[in-house]
């Protein structure tokens, strides 16, 4: 199974997508984040209303891009950037669980990179006891900016609310700069 292209989402894949991150995000994080953590990130970014009306508001927006992977014309994998915060920030990139280690994500991160400017600085934000997604970012590019509380910047740049007493999960803020050689 190769993948077959890297495209724009449309809201239509909207329930895709959902699936995908319903099983990715608790599969990514369990032991390392508090399951009412969890609960709330996928009740609150992966029901397909959220999902349809952040892929529609990145079709309009000319900084924004939410993108997909196929295989065999099914969605496996998408990424989420966008300029609305304080900066540019890669704010999601999931694959199905049972494809990874196969290139999708590098596919998506080389997809928005070809979409960005030389010079164009981004950041995102990855839980620090998830080492194989720093250890991928780290291969790709991104150096080390912050360590972060990640439920707090998540509520403070995503909107994602979390019940009162949650743990804490520290984080890593990680930035990438696009140079002439991408």
């Amino acid at each position: 199974m190769e993948i077959a292209r890297v495209r724009d989402a449309d809201p239509n894949d909207a329930a895709r997508i959902a699936d995908i991150g319903k099983a990715a995000v608790p599969e990514t994080y369990r032991d390392i984040v508090d399951p009412l953590v969890l609960r709330n990130i996928v009740e609150q970014s992966y029901s397909i209303k959220a999902l349809r009306t952040c892929i529609a508001g990145c079709r309009e927006a000319p900084d924004a891009h939410f993108i997909v992977a196929e295989m065999d014309d099914q969605v496996v994998g998408f990424l989420h950037y966008d300029c609305e915060g304080p900066e540019p920030e890669l704010h999601r990139i999931y694959i199905e669980p049972a494809l990874k280690r196969r290139g999708i994500g590098s596919a998506l991160l080389l997809e928005l990179r070809e979409r960005l400017p030389v010079g164009s600085s981004y950041i995102l934000m990855v839980v620090s006891a998830n080492l194989p997604a720093v250890s991928f970012y780290r291969r790709h590019g991104f150096v080390e900016e912050a360590t972060v509380d990640g439920p707090k910047y998540m509520s403070e740049h995503m909107g994602v609310s979390f019940p009162t007493g949650a743990r804490p999960a520290p984080a890593l803020v990680l930035r990438y700069t696009k140079s002439s050689a991408g």
